[in-house]
Parts: structure tokens; sequence; C-alpha cells
């Protein structure tokens, strides 16, 4: 019997993101958590939620 490996999730530091397009608003994710944009900025505290704010066309990372 052969055990698999199980991977470790590696922890995502917080990457911080623009909106290009408003100052504040709420999105909300496909699992129903909500990030908040203030000030033009939002952070993604994770892999799932960089995944998202990644995809939406109004939002750039910026620079760590």
């Amino acid at each position: 019997m052969t055990s698999k490996a199980v991977p470790i999730d590696k922890p995502v530091s917080p990457v911080v993101y623009r909106d290009r397009a408003f100052i504040s608003r709420t999105l909300v994710m496909s699992d129903d958590r909500l990030l908040q944009v203030s000030k033009h900025h939002v952070e993604a505290p994770d892999a799932e939620a960089q995944a998202f704010l990644d995809k939406h066309p109004d939002l750039e990372r910026l620079p760590e």
C-alpha cells in the first residue's frame, strides 16, 4: 500500500488591488464572501479572493 503525499497549502500573502472604476463598493464572491473597496483599494486575503479579483476587469493588482 502506497500513501499519496498530501499537498500542504502555502500561506498566501494578502494582495492589494486598485479599483479603477469606483471609490467604494462591495464585491460579492461566488461563495457569498464580501470584499470591500474603500478609497479605490481592496485587499485579497487568500488565493481564492486573488483569483476572483484577477479576473475582474475594473481591478488591477498593485505591486507588493
